[in-house]
């Protein structure tokens, strides 16, 4: 039985036997981790590390009284206490009552103090403008590590002023030795959990981490060594340096006329080179992240910027100046809040306490102050806490909050000595790089945490642009938008600028209304608007009111795209009935009418929304059918726009493109060269497989010919994912029509070219840079969607052949007959591109128009097929392989990112990220609520995790509500996925198990089938509150499933069709009747 409740009331999750809490703790995230259970446990728990109690704390009452030094005192313990094997007695990790803590926090006030922090300006402007300098050299299209780059800069900057030393981490490939080992030794720190027999499989790591401090140790004793030699010999130099080594040398403790011995003043420097510059570097890569998603605090950022430092970047910044630079500051300790590098600290009783009346803590209980939840408390911080706001640390909003409410750098005389030395030092090298550079967030970065002794983003790269005097002085609605750089080829023609601001917001998960948004800007742009592009969510709380809005939007099982999310809970807030006015807005909707329940949901509503707050609607909301002509109906829809801008912005014309225009890109052959690494867009990161093997039966009486595979991934450092979550793949397209493509157009992939873009407009493939043709191909690209109208259109013009180019032009008409021709002939056979190049060979289509037509390699979504209860650190999916004759009568048809996953062998790699379903697919949080799965094929794959949670949570003594799992499948000796395991589950009572086969010895049987046969207990657990999920086709299965219950609900209550469709319908708004389901056929 799992371990009692010791500390009630205090909460604990559910424990297992011996080890308590210990194993179910993510052990590489565990900061993250403690900041979920404290949503879902509230403002005090506590865990059991095999028999040792650790109390989490994060809400500010609580957090408030645990602040009294007179009760409670900093402790070192766990990792914090493992860190003494590189601190020793420094301050971070020394006990309060140590007699060199007392000696060397007094001694060392002073070298932290304002005045000291003067002389070390000039030590950070010297570092800081080696930072800069290597980004103004770097090519226009290089891409800067943010972390390496940040960690550089602090450490080199604590080495300069700490200690005279020269690490010189910018003319290094890698860093300094040093650095190299103290990160090493910090992660074995983190990986040491004190588990039984762990020093069986971390030995050599513990003799790595005993010759890396036995380095770092003989290193630093050397630069002590030199200068008291140095000063015994009369340098002058020796006593003239005022840094923290001067400092702790002849600085005398006043209370004890003591000074520090040279090992103290060691584990000082080994203190100061850790704690200094691994917080700081933290610190400035969350700020460069925070500002590239909110460009308007951006903006405001670079105006106190431009007025403090003004234009000349040749002029050092002065003391004085940095301190001026307030709304700098304000960002900062907002990253801070949100961001804290330092997340946690311990703290214990001095004697038995009582907290918030009725929270009992005996003497030395280990209290971790958990700083990331603490700031997140909307007691203090509003309904919006997790809200990037600088507005927080405005004058007004310091002095009205409570003073315990913000603990980024500790409590009391334990908090950072070095908080002034590392504000300075960050607003220092933020205003040094925004007075240079516009910054580029060309990945889309996704933050993704890392957990060492601090935390960080992983992964985290940008590109940089130097800024110029047109920049400095544009007003915001012309300053420059998200137009790509490097080499242009001629200028695109342009209509006169009228400079209309248009600002074009997308929210999108698989590309196509982000594409749209793009094409759009790009038009706009050459004829004379004042454009910028941007997702959604980097306008939440905003709109501008002058100029024009053009949203683009997809729905996701009804909910919003991840990048709109923040957009759509802004929309559904409390908005002021003339919110929106003075805007002016128009949206076009993407969706696909498989999902008819929630067909256009989130496009309607922002659409909606707006009119409903005083925007003005230029023109009614277009809707695009992924499953119908799609492109058609967004031009049809855009030249209706265009006419109506032109009335409404009183224009001479609207959006129009001439054959005049430049092209988008130019191609220019290139030598062989090497070629590049894939950067992983969408902050994607690599994840080595790790089990790739088959599902279906290949032999015995009925030999499945599909396939369905079986594929665990190991995830990085830090990530974590919940039952429902999916795995967004980044696909890769098949090498053999990479290779029919390259030759279409006269290249072998291996050819290396480089792509120039007209200047001015906005690309999405890399341009400037040598690149293969069969990496542009297989990596960048989309080359199986259907051709459009407008991509048939294209093709025409490049046409000369008399016979084929009237062929061509017989899908274009706006009579009916063509219309119909192009749905029966390219969209119904799902023809691409590159297969009426084929059809029609007399087409002289050149590679670069080809490639403008062509979509961004759009990632996959698979729901998880696991639960992190068994190993947090992989996680499953179940892929079927879509393969099968063409529908146009060319070949064999495969599925781009299914075949691509079934190829991979293990010990490969593929780029992945885990992303939070929005459909609120997840697991009641009372476990004793009933569920009722549905989820035939490879539906079935998120209720496998679900499946193994439950028998976690049995295994900790849970209650567990009913659960009834509907699964179908062809034939039980074909496709019965996970057989054996789904018995089992049914076998221990985890689950009741119904089985429909659609091609068995029996009667053709489906899902829905089985569902109705189980009505009465179907609906016995709908009235217990149940929750249905289905998952699985959304065109075919999901409304044969809504019947069904329908139906049910008519039988069992009397009632007629249409309270059964409103009972269905309130299901769906309560999340108890969820979906995740994708488009059939």
């Amino acid at each position: 039985m799992p371990s009692s409740n010791r500390l009630s009331p205090i909460p604990q999750p559910p424990a297992r036997p011996v080890v308590g809490n210990m194993l179910s703790l993510d052990a590489n995230a565990p900061v993250q981790h403690l900041t979920r259970l404290a949503k879902e446990y509230g403002p005090i728990f506590w865990l059991d590390m095999m028999g040792s109690p650790i109390v989490i704390a994060s809400g500010y009452d609580l957090v408030d009284e645990l602040s009294d030094e007179k009760r409670f005192d900093k402790v070192v313990r766990g990792a914090l206490r493992r860190v003494r094997a590189i601190g020793g007695d420094g301050l971070f990790t020394a006990d309060t009552r140590e007699p060199n803590w007392t000696k060397a926090h007094n001694i060392l006030l002073q070298p932290f103090g304002n005045r000291a922090m003067q002389s070390y300006h000039a030590s950070m402007v010297d570092i800081a403008e080696q930072l800069v300098k290597k980004w103004e050299r770097l090519n226009a299209d290089e891409e800067i590590d943010v972390v390496h780059d940040m960690t550089a800069l602090t450490l080199d900057t604590i080495g300069l002023c700490g200690f005279d030393y020269r690490f010189n981490s910018f003319y290094r490939r890698d860093y300094h030795p040093f650095v190299e080992g103290l990160v090493r030794s910090l992660e074995t720190i983190m990986m040491t959990r004190g588990l039984p027999l762990e020093h069986l499989w971390m030995g050599r790591r513990r003799t790595v981490l005993a010759e890396d401090v036995a380095f770092m140790n003989k290193m630093v004793d050397e630069i002590v060594a030199e200068r008291r030699k140095s000063a015994e010999s009369g340098a002058a130099s020796a006593d003239d340096k005022k840094d923290m080594l001067n400092a702790m040398m002849s600085g005398v403790d006043r209370a004890t006329g003591e000074q520090l011995d040279d090992v103290n003043i060691r584990y000082q420097i080994n203190t100061f080179l850790i704690a200094g510059h691994e917080t700081t570097s933290g610190l400035l890569s969350y700020t460069i992240y925070a500002l590239l998603k909110h460009p308007e605090i951006l903006k405001k950022a670079y105006d106190e910027v431009d007025r403090v430092f003004g234009p000349d970047v040749d002029a050092k910044p002065t003391y004085q100046q940095v301190t001026q630079l307030t709304y700098i500051t304000q960002i900062l300790k907002e990253s801070l809040r949100l961001w804290p590098p330092a997340p946690a600290y311990g703290i214990a009783p001095l004697q038995d306490e009582t907290i918030g009346g009725k929270y009992k803590l005996k003497k030395n209980t280990f209290v971790t102050i958990l700083v990331t939840a603490l700031h997140r408390d909307p007691k203090v911080w509003g309904p919006n806490p997790d809200a990037f706001d600088p507005e927080n640390f405005s004058p007004e909003a310091e002095a009205k909050r409570p003073v315990n409410a913000w603990k980024p750098f500790g409590n009391g005389q334990r908090a950072c000595i070095g908080r002034g030395f590392a504000m300075h030092e960050a607003a220092l090298a933020l205003g040094m790089i925004l007075q240079r550079f516009k910054l580029i967030d060309h990945q889309r970065y996704q933050l993704h945490l890392k957990e060492t002794l601090t935390m960080k983003p992983e992964g985290f790269k940008i590109k940089v642009r130097p800024r110029n005097d047109r920049d400095r002085s544009a007003p915001p609605s012309s300053r420059p938008g998200t137009a790509a750089q490097g080499p242009s080829v001629q200028s695109a023609r342009t209509r006169p600028g009228h400079n209309t601001p248009l600002l074009v917001l997308y929210g999108s998960n698989l590309g196509t209304a982000e594409d749209m948004a793009t094409r759009v800007a790009d038009l706009a742009e050459v004829n004379g608007f004042s454009t910028r592009l941007a997702p959604l969510d980097d306008f939440a709380g905003q709109l501008p009111k002058d100029g024009g809005v053009l949203i683009f939007c997809a729905s996701y099982n009804g909910a919003p795209p991840d990048n709109a999310g923040k957009f759509v809970s802004w929309l559904h807030g409390e908005l002021a009935p003339d919110a929106f006015k003075g805007l002016r807005y128009a949206v076009f909707g993407c969706g696909n009418r498989d999902w008819a329940a929630t067909y256009q949901s989130v496009p309607r509503f922002i659409d909606d929304a707006l009119a409903a707050h005083g925007a003005k609607r230029v023109h009614e909301r277009g809707e695009g059918d992924a499953r119908s002509d799609l492109d058609g109906q967004f031009e049809t829809w855009f030249a209706a726009l265009g006419a109506a801008a032109v009335k409404e912005f009183g224009l001479d014309s609207g959006f129009s493109r001439s054959a005049e225009d430049a092209p988008l890109y130019s191609v220019e052959p290139l030598a062989p060269t090497a070629a590049g690494a894939v950067a992983a867009l969408g902050g994607a990161a690599p994840m080595t497989i790790l089990v790739n093997r088959e599902l279906q039966n290949k032999s015995g009486a009925h030999p499945s010919e599909r396939s369905t595979r079986h594929i665990e991934v190991q995830l990085p450092a830090g990530a974590s994912y919940r039952v429902g979550d999916h795995l967004s793949v980044v696909p890769r397209n098949d090498p053999e029509l990479v290779d029919r493509v390259a030759r279409r157009f006269g290249f072998s992939p291996a050819d290396q070219i480089r792509l120039r873009v007209a200047e001015g407009r906005r690309a999405q493939l890399p341009v400037g840079e040598a690149v293969s043709v069969g990496r542009l191909l297989t990596d960048f690209v989309e080359l199986q969607q259907v051709a459009t109208r407008k991509q048939i259109q294209i093709m025409s013009e490049h046409t000369r052949c008399p016979v084929t180019r009237p062929k061509l032009a017989a899908y274009l008409g706006d009579d009916a007959d063509s219309g119909e021709r192009y749905r029966a002939e390219i969209l119904a056979k799902r023809k691409s591109v590159y297969d009426l190049l084929e059809d029609f060979p007399a087409c002289e289509l050149p590679f670069h128009s080809y490639l403008e037509m062509l979509t961004l390699l759009a990632p996959r979504y698979y729901s998880i097929s696991s639960s992190p209860s068994g190993d947090p650190a992989r996680c499953s999916v179940t892929v079927g392989v879509v393969a099968g004759p063409a529908l146009s009568g060319r070949g064999l048809y495969k599925g781009v990112c299914s075949n691509y996953l079934a190829s991979r062998r293990e010990g490969e790699s593929v780029f992945a990220t885990v992303r939070e379903t929005k459909a609120g697919f997840h697991l009641p949080e009372d476990s004793r609520r009933p569920i009722i799965m549905i989820g035939p094929g490879t539906g079935l794959a998120p209720f496998r995790g679900f499946l193994q949670e439950r028998a976690a949570q049995k295994a900790a003594g849970r209650s567990l509500g009913p659960a009834m799992l509907f699964f179908g499948c062809r034939h039980p000796e074909q496709d019965y996925l996970y057989a054996d395991e789904l018995k089992a589950f049914a076998d221990s009572g985890i689950c009741e198990l119904f089985t429909a086969f659609s091609r068995g010895d029996g009667p053709k049987t489906y899902v829905q089938h089985l569902l109705a046969a189980q009505r009465a207990r179907v609906w016995e657990l709908l009235e217990q509150s149940a929750v249905i999920f289905v998952c699985g086709d959304g065109s075919k299965m999901e409304p044969d499933v809504k019947a069904t219950l329908m139906q049910i609900h008519r039988d069992c209550t009397g009632s007629d069709a249409e309270a059964a469709a409103n009972w269905i319908a309130d299901l769906g708004a309560t999340n108890r009747y969820v979906l995740d389901v994708w488009a059939g056929g």
